[in-house]
């Protein structure tokens, strides 16, 4: 199972997005869950890298792995990490064996 925490403060502030695990949906290289994950994360952090400032976010990505610490937000960071955890909501709600957002805070 995929799980993502998300560590709020004040409702709409993203502090912490973590996400870890396999989906276990299919084969590996067959499995549409973790393809779906894997291009929402990767796309957001694309999206932080070229329209936020840098350091605002610190990233650390492995296999399996991903967690984005909010240093400090602004509009875009704001915006991309709503846009962000709405994808994987979607995910989730069609995926929900396999996906499992966990929300502290805020």
């Amino acid at each position: 199972m995929i799980k993502v925490v998300v560590k709020k403060e004040n409702n709409d502030y993203i502090k912490c997005l973590e996400v870890s695990g396999h989906a276990n949906y299919a084969k590996h290289g067959e499995d549409i869950v973790c393809a779906g994950v894997s291009a929402v994360i990767v796309g957001g952090l694309n999206a932080l890298d070229k329209l936020s400032n840098k350091k605002l976010i610190k990233a650390v990505v492995k296999d399996g792995y991903v967690k984005i610490d909010v240093l400090k937000q602004d509009q875009d960071t704001k915006l991309i990490l709503q846009t962000i955890m709405i994808q994987l909501e979607s995910i989730e709600e069609s995926y929900s064996q396999f996906v499992k957002i966990i929300r502290q805070g805020g």
